[in-house]
């Protein structure tokens, strides 16, 4: 441990349970994944997405209170890095917070939104506690890869032999295992070839280890037969491999990055006007991905929703309806979108249009603010650990893809949004020490100038 790490730590005595925080941080993580990914209730009869969150069942509202109460004393007991992590932690997040909060003045179910709202204080106060140095740099993504190796390896053996729970057949005989559904275990399976890459091109793990984790990988990926996460898993290993590596070279390389993506889709943009007179379509932009993998351009009926939602937002454009307060099922303000589509949707399946809907256009502002916060410091953590750095890249810039076609940032406690908290309050954390190692060696280094001691 550091002399910045010491000095702060030394403001609470020390006693026989200290070498018990870092178990509890691995609790809380391993917690909190499984309870994200798991049905709620550990209900495999009734494996509906988020149908639970809105009937908010006591087995539910156990499991992550569990998690938030420990999350809650593990930060008690550390309370100087706690206090310390809270005055660097992403302004916008906390605003967001704040605002989902003030929305149950005008929400049609108040108590709905201050219950959304404390999920939502809950993780970010996990989050701290789990953060550097309490929880070590690597310790998310080393303990999130165990966690879903043990998910997917508990998904095979009941697919194998409990087929009527592990197996979808309605969905060409999809293995789903022992989640809510088949993406959900295609996305961890996706995600998990690349974390095992990354452990591949370390040395924690013997080589042979790594092979065989993207080998197992892998094949619970093609038995999903989910072809959005066989995407997350070649375009996140791409993203990893190209942060990791020193291709873009010079101290800006990670603006350097963004500005030339965003140059090529102008450009683009650009060329396609001057050549038809007017910009592409939906169909048009999506064309090429969804005949790669055999999907409809209206990205499976998602787009009927999303012009349904629009006429809500029109409803409350700058406030907002109130934080989680619309997809309630039948007889809530999503009423007249039930009755449009003849079903029950319980998102919009566009993260970002939930947000204006919910939050209004105040709210949407807020949201892109804490991504460009955490951009910035992400570039920030590169010229520290570019390591480290480069899988919280790939892994925002996934969340920020598949929160097109699903809600998930901001929405309770669903894994993406789990681990963008966490990713937040990490990297903040890793910055704080950052700074305080600095100040401390400029200290030193003040100290042993000659005629200092004068």
């Amino acid at each position: 441990m550091n002399t910045a790490t010491d000095q702060l730590g030394a403001s609470r005595p020390a006693n026989i349970f200290d070498n018990i925080d870092p178990l509890v941080v691995r609790l809380l993580i391993v917690m909190s994944i499984t309870f994200s990914l798991l049905p709620p209730g550990f209900n495999w009869g009734n494996t509906a997405a988020q149908g639970s969150y809105v009937e908010g069942s006591l087995i539910f509202q156990m499991e992550f209170g569990s998690v938030f109460l420990i999350g809650a004393w593990l930060a008690w007991r550390n309370r100087g890095w706690s206090l310390r992590h809270v005055q660097h932690l992403n302004p916008p997040l906390i605003a967001i917070i704040l605002y989902c909060l003030i929305t149950i003045l005008w929400s049609p179910y108040p108590v709905v939104t201050l219950k959304r709202s404390i999920q939502l204080i809950g993780l970010t106060l996990v989050g701290i506690a789990i953060s550097p140095p309490i929880g070590g740099k690597q310790q998310l993504i080393r303990t999130m890869l165990g966690t879903l190796m043990t998910l997917m390896a508990c998904s095979f053996v009941v697919a194998l032999v409990l087929p009527r729970i592990g197996v979808d057949y309605e969905l060409g005989g999809a293995w789903r295992g022992i989640l809510m559904q088949k993406n959900a275990l295609g996305a961890i399976s996706g995600l998990c070839v690349v974390l095992w890459i990354k452990e591949s091109l370390g040395t924690t793990f013997p080589r042979s280890i790594c092979y065989f984790g993207i080998l197992f990988s892998l094949f619970i990926l093609v038995m999903a037969k989910s072809s959005t996460a066989i995407l997350v898993a070649a375009l996140g290993t791409g993203i990893y491999l190209l942060v990791r590596r020193r291709y873009l070279t010079g101290e800006f390389d990670g603006r350097k990055l963004t500005i030339s993506v965003a140059v090529v889709i102008l450009l683009g943009f650009h060329i396609f006007y001057v050549i038809n007179g007017r910009l592409p379509e939906w169909s048009e932009l999506f064309s090429p991905f969804t005949a790669l993998f055999n999907k409809s351009t209206d990205l499976t009926g998602r787009t009927d929703i999303w012009r349904l939602v629009l006429l809500e937002v029109d409803r409350h454009p700058v406030f907002g309806i109130g934080y989680g307060a619309f997809w309630l099922g039948e007889g809530s303000p999503s009423q007249t979108i039930i009755s449009a589509l003849h079903w029950i949707p319980l998102q919009a399946h566009n993260g970002y249009l939930d947000i204006l809907n919910e939050l209004g256009i105040i709210g949407l502002v807020i949201m892109a603010g804490v991504f460009v916060f955490h951009i910035r410091n992400l570039i920030k953590l590169t010229r520290i650990d570019r390591e480290e750095a480069a899988i919280h890249w790939a892994m925002l810039i996934l969340i920020l893809i598949s929160n097109l076609s699903e809600s998930e940032v901001f929405r309770g406690v669903l894994f993406q949004n789990i681990f963008f908290i966490y990713s937040s309050t990490a990297i903040s954390a890793r910055l704080t020490l950052h700074r305080m190692e600095q100040a401390e060696l400029a200290k030193q280094s003040e100290n042993t100038l000659p005629g200092a001691a004068s």
